[in-house]
């Protein structure tokens, strides 16, 4: 899920909800504990962009809601308890004090490794997940995030200022879109669980595929991705992506108790949106989930 950072503001006294509702209390205690937070169907979610980070690639300047803003994403788990998937994004510098912290916390990380190529500062990305009572699982995760310097206060979205209608027309009407940076998310078609517990293939806790296009100087749109694809579904993928000059840049797990096992292909490649989305929509092609993105309620 696209999030861009902005000036700070005023938590909301309840948690945010996005389309359908079934307003799960599980979530208020979340909310405390963050002081922000979205509810999204039956999932929650907080976003923590690196504001404080400038990430470049070669000449372009990358927005925090291009690929730098973790998040945590929680599903409900039983009658009372959450599974929490998070993304802790963070410079090389960091890892060693977060990696520390989640042990202590007795949270399971489940991946370490770069997403991109070339980005200055080197960026690091460790995926974590958690399973107990909300409010427990939450202040756990604050205490890793602390590690860091992710600014953790409510960020303000800037509306999106740039015309995506040419790549709508390949991939399907954007799901977000904040500034100059535009998400587009492609659930699977598979039933999926993770610890066991079933779930849906969804942007709110990345278990879907997501791309995400950035408006550069001069017209130019950079962009970035990462495809949810079974073993069976990676040199298809990959060789599609290859073929249309999107440079993969990753290629790995992100947690290691999914069923049926997935990975994830990451890229980078910059030039013409819609030559770009053609590129994206031809490696699609190879994968078991929609093809056309949709617009999310407020995105």
């Amino acid at each position: 899920v696209l999030a861009a950072a902005f000036a700070p503001r005023a938590s909301a006294q309840q948690p945010k909800s996005r389309g359908a509702s079934n307003d799960d209390a599980r979530w208020e205690p979340i909310h405390r504990v963050f002081g922000q937070g979205e509810q999204e169907g039956r999932y929650y979610r907080v976003n923590f962009p690196r504001s404080d980070l400038h990430v470049s690639i070669e000449v372009d300047t990358l927005a925090p809601g291009f690929e730098f803003t973790p998040y945590i994403g929680f599903a409900p788990m039983g009658a009372r308890h959450v599974l929490a998937m998070a993304e802790v994004i963070v410079l090389e510098s960091e890892v060693p004090a977060v990696l520390a912290e989640a042990r202590r916390q007795g949270l399971h990380v489940t991946a370490v490794h770069n997403h991109l190529l070339n980005e200055h500062p080197h960026i690091m990305y460790i995926h974590v997940t958690a399973e107990g009572a909300p409010a427990a699982v939450a202040a756990k995760f604050r205490a890793v995030f602390a590690r860091t310097a992710t600014p953790l206060e409510p960020a303000a979205e800037e509306p999106g200022r740039v015309d995506w209608s040419s790549i709508d027309a390949v991939l399907g009407a954007h799901a977000e879109a904040h500034g100059a940076v535009a998400e587009y998310v492609f659930p699977r078609r598979e039933h999926l669980t993770m610890h066991g517990l079933a779930l849906e293939s969804s942007g709110t806790i990345e278990t879907a595929s997501e791309v995400v296009f950035q408006r550069l100087v001069g017209g130019r749109v950079a962009n970035t991705g990462e495809l949810y694809i079974l073993p069976s579904e990676v040199e298809p993928v990959v060789s599609a992506l290859d073929a249309h000059g999107l440079h993969v840049t990753a290629l790995h797990n992100h947690m290691v108790e999914d069923e049926p096992r997935m990975y994830w292909v990451h890229w980078y490649a910059t030039g013409d949106g819609p030559t770009l989305a053609r590129g994206v929509a031809s490696a699609l092609a190879q994968i078991n989930s929609v093809k056309k993105s949709k617009r999310e309620a407020g995105g």
